[in-house]
């Protein structure tokens, strides 16, 4: 590690003890969006019912046509032993209830009530939030500015993974370097997020650097921070991930499901793309290759290796201009100087799977999210929010359901009704690496070993056009229910047959 590249706001010496430290500051408030105070009693009674209230927000938000189509459902999600998969058939039609035209500055209260029920099967029994993730630790370079941007969305965003939704770390911990951050800014964003529930060291670069030097220094002092701990009798770390600021990891449990199928004893280094734009045409340009994504996973002997090697402590690295993207140097480094390779876990798409349905956004595909990019508006949606169903059903994010009348739900991403008919692909689409051959194909192909071993792809084709309402707000109520709202916005000039169209679903607190 380069002398005086880093200021130390925190000594190494404190690592073992700083986790009990908490202050209660008042400096990050949930936004608007977060938590509603709409009532959620049974009986209209005085004043605005939540629905009306709702709509009012939706109103003034998304500035809705004085007469709206609105159609809404209560969701209830029932325990389903069965194993992720990106078809979920319902038997009951979504559509069976006609879309009511309401008036959004004075809707009659019986018209907006959401009164229809449904149940709708979710993997296991996940309403709880009870997991240990005590064995991870992430490693992200940032700066303060863009932190406190746009009200700490950024924030926001890690705690929505990094802890159990209720201010309470989840046992992961975050190592966090600030571009060239002052003292005062340093201790700010820390206590910000011990107060949150994060566990986190904040330390700052002390000069002008380039990402890939940071993401060098980072990788320091993750070692650093696990051999502390170890040595102390603090939690084993077994992974170490450097992760760009805007990566999105939704489930933490679906993570170290995939990952546990690794030995941490062993040199392991594992990269998890997301989408086609993750890979890129290998040096002979004749297929595609990945540097991981901007999410990389290490085991100790692995980050024990790297830290060893001198090509990633090269002087030029501190070139702010001129220096190679980390993850390019990070996986070049491992090639050409060591017998580490890289395992991937792909997200959306795999080069190994050819997709025939263009019209599918990556979202929409139903495929089991690992990581996603780009949290605060990645596919012009805010994540933070679309992940909110969570805090209600832990298990329904960006699952896809088929209902009878083929109308097609992606939890937090899209409703679509279909006007044709809609047909699974018929070939078999669970991509899964069983023998040596079949990975070292992979490895010689893309350069790296591909493990999407159970993985289901399978995709929806449909005729005909498909009319789709997009997921554009969440809040909670006071019951803990989460509610939605899929907007379809008229175009042109808006008139009777040209109206907002609105679809509100409830998702009930099944732990009350």
């Amino acid at each position: 590690m380069a002398n005086g590249s880093l200021q130390f706001i925190s000594f190494f010496s404190t690592l073992v003890c700083c986790f009990i430290v908490w202050r209660n500051l008042d400096l990050f408030r949930e936004p608007d969006y977060d938590i509603l105070p709409i009532s959620a009693a049974d009986s209209l009674g005085e004043g605005l019912s939540p629905e009306e209230q709702y709509l009012a927000r939706l109103s003034r938000e998304f500035k809705l046509t004085n007469e709206t189509e609105w159609l809404s459902w209560r969701f209830r999600h029932v325990k389903d032993s069965a194993e992720w998969t990106t078809v979920n058939s319902v038997h009951n039609n979504f559509g069976s209830q006609d879309a009511k035209v309401v008036f959004t500055e004075h809707p009659n209260p019986l018209d907006v009530r959401v009164t229809h029920r449904m149940e709708l099967p979710v993997l296991g029994d996940l309403s709880s939030k009870s997991y240990d993730a005590s064995d991870l630790v992430f490693g992200i370079t940032t700066t303060y500015d863009k932190i406190l941007d746009r009200e700490g969305a950024l924030l926001r965003s890690w705690t929505r993974w990094l802890t159990n939704g209720h201010k309470k770390s989840n046992g992961a911990s975050l190592v966090l370097m600030l571009d060239q951050a002052d003292k005062d800014e340093v201790e700010e964003i820390e206590d910000l997020l011990r107060t949150n529930g994060v566990e986190a060291q904040v330390f700052a670069s002390g000069e002008p650097m380039s990402l890939t030097s940071r993401y060098h220094e980072l990788a320091h002092l993750l070692k650093s921070f696990g051999a502390i701990l170890s040595n102390s009798g603090g939690a084993i770390k077994r992974w170490y991930a450097l992760v760009e600021d805007d990566i999105f990891f939704p489930d933490i449990r679906y993570l170290q499901h995939r990952l546990a199928s690794y030995k941490t004893d062993e040199e392991v280094y594992i990269g998890l793309p997301s989408e086609q734009e993750d890979w890129e045409p290998t040096r002979r340009n004749t297929t595609t290759t990945t540097y991981g994504g901007g999410a990389v996973f290490l085991t100790h002997p692995a980050l024990n290796t790297l830290s060893k090697l001198s090509c990633f402590d090269m002087p030029e690295l501190r070139d702010r201009f001129h220096a190679k993207r980390w993850d390019v140097l990070l996986k070049t480094c491992f090639a050409w100087n060591s017998d580490v390779s890289m395992n991937v876990l792909p997200g959306f798409y795999s080069p190994d799977f050819e997709v025939t349905n263009l019209d599918v956004d990556a979202y929409e595909t139903g495929v089991r999210p690992l990581v996603l990019r780009n949290a605060l508006d990645g596919h012009g949606m805010d994540l933070n929010m679309a992940h909110l169903v969570t805090n209600a059903c832990d298990a329904c994010f960006m699952q896809r359901y088929v209902f009878h009348d083929n109308w097609v739900l992606t939890v937090g991403v899209s409703i679509s009704e279909h006007f044709g008919t809609i047909q699974r692909s018929s070939k078999d689409t669970k991509a899964v690496v069983t023998d040596n051959m079949a990975t070292n194909q992979s490895s010689t192909l893309h350069e790296v070993v591909i493990d999407d071993a159970g993985v289901d792809r399978t995709e929806l084709r449909w005729t005909g056009h498909r009319r789709v309402w997009k997921f554009a707000d969440s809040v909670m109520s006071d019951d803990g229910a989460v509610w939605q709202a899929y907007v379809d916005k008229a175009v042109g000039e808006p008139g009777p047959d040209n109206l907002d169209s609105v679809i509100i679903l409830v998702w009930e607190n099944m732990e009350r």
